[in-house]
């Protein structure tokens, strides 16, 4: 049996409170936690009520460099603010750490390209925590896309509308952190569309701004938690069109200004079949009894065209999501916060222990980094992007 690996933990954040640390004291089999730091002792003592210990217990460190110098620890989660990524991540591959880096990886190229000359100078591993990418819900669409079956995918398309997060720190110094809906939400859409897509990206063109934010005076809005009072530079909506060199197009949708009704909807439209997914829905089932939705469930439906009915020009026809084109369902009762909590964990350690190169690397990082800067820089520029 392969032994538990001793991680150490830079950054003790709402992250690591609801969703790292739950899973990674489930994988107790896996995992020792031997040391965090923080430099916030606020951030620090909710994690001593969690792990009922004392703040002054020698497993708090002093310095984020004693957790990475500690002879002790086989690997180092880093989940601080993405400005000081590249630094501790770095620092801790040249300690012969592999690393879990909270996404996203980085903001600027230059960063990132940082680490991927540390990881291969050191032969360790970092795992970008795309946490989608190791949910069932991605694995299934996965399955449906590449098998083949359907043929070649010919457009995809994300909307996701939802309230603001409360979280000042996702809005202020986008130079540091990047746009709050582009590098922290919709690095993963672009990040699953540049694995569907089966070619590299060519052209982004992207449209957004600001209907409430400002980053000249705090404005009352409507939040996950309450209504709380927000200003900040980045943008609280966009539209983005990413087109591959295949000629595959991906288009994007995001608001942060909807509290009416969260919703993260998915169409990728197959040569033969059409997909329609719902990730994390919130609204009611009302068609059919198969299932009684307790929790957040995530669906994909599946379209096909099985020649079983007319294809009218007249008649506008539409084919409501019933049971029998239901192909996945999971409420992810079992998962802390968000799908694909515990299995990136568990995806960590098997790329560490078998020496495996992880799904969500560097290299791929560096590919949707490329994407978000270049959204960024189309509403910004008021241009079309031409990627390398």
């Amino acid at each position: 049996m392969k032994k538990a690996l001793n991680i150490g933990i830079i950054g003790t954040g709402a992250v690591l409170r609801l969703m790292h640390l739950p899973a990674l004291l489930r994988l107790n089999d896996k995992f020792r936690i031997i040391s965090v730091y923080d430099s916030d002792p606020k951030a620090v003592g909710r994690i001593a009520d969690m792990l009922h210990l004392k703040s002054r217990d020698p497993f708090f460190a002093d310095s984020p460099d004693d957790v990475i110098s500690n002879k002790e620890i086989d690997a180092i989660a880093v989940l601080t603010p993405t400005s000081t990524h590249s630094k501790y991540t770095v620092d801790s591959l040249n300690e012969s750490k592999h690393v879990f880096l909270e996404k996203p990886a980085a903001i600027y190229q230059g960063d990132l390209k940082k680490i991927i000359t540390a990881e291969r100078r050191n032969r360790k591993f970092v795992q970008v925590g795309m946490v989608l990418r190791y949910s069932s819900f991605y694995l299934e669409l996965k399955k449906l896309i590449k098998s083949g079956k359907y043929g070649k995918v010919l457009w995809m398309n994300w909307l996701e509308t939802r309230p603001f997060d409360p979280m000042l720190w996702r809005y202020n110094n986008t130079k540091n952190s990047g746009d709050a809906i582009i590098h922290d939400k919709a690095i993963h859409q672009i990040n699953l569309f540049n694995d569907f897509a089966g070619a590299k990206p060519e052209l982004v063109m992207a449209s957004g701004g600001q209907y409430l934010l400002s980053s000249r005076r705090r404005t009352a809005v409507r939040a996950f938690s309450s209504e709380v009072m927000l200003k900040g530079e980045s943008c609280d909506h966009l539209m983005a069109i990413i087109e591959y060199r295949n000629k595959v197009k991906a288009s994007l949708t995001v608001s942060y200004v909807s509290p009416h009704a969260r919703e993260s909807r998915w169409i990728i439209q197959l040569e033969k079949a059409k997909i329609v997914a719902h990730f994390e829905t919130f609204v009611s089932r009302s068609y059919g009894k198969k299932h009684g939705w307790k929790g957040n469930p995530s669906c994909i439906y599946l379209f096909k065209d099985d020649r079983k009915h007319k294809i009218p020009w007249k008649y506008p026809m539409s084919y409501p999501p019933g049971d029998k084109n239901l192909v996945f369902y999971d409420e992810y009762r079992n998962e802390p916060l968000h799908p694909g909590s515990t299995a990136q964990w568990k995806a960590f350690y098997d790329s560490i222990t078998n020496n495996r190169k992880p799904a969500c690397n560097t290299k791929v990082a560096l590919e949707d980094i490329v994407v978000a800067n270049a959204i960024d820089d189309s509403i910004k520029m008021k241009k079309v992007i031409r990627l390398k």
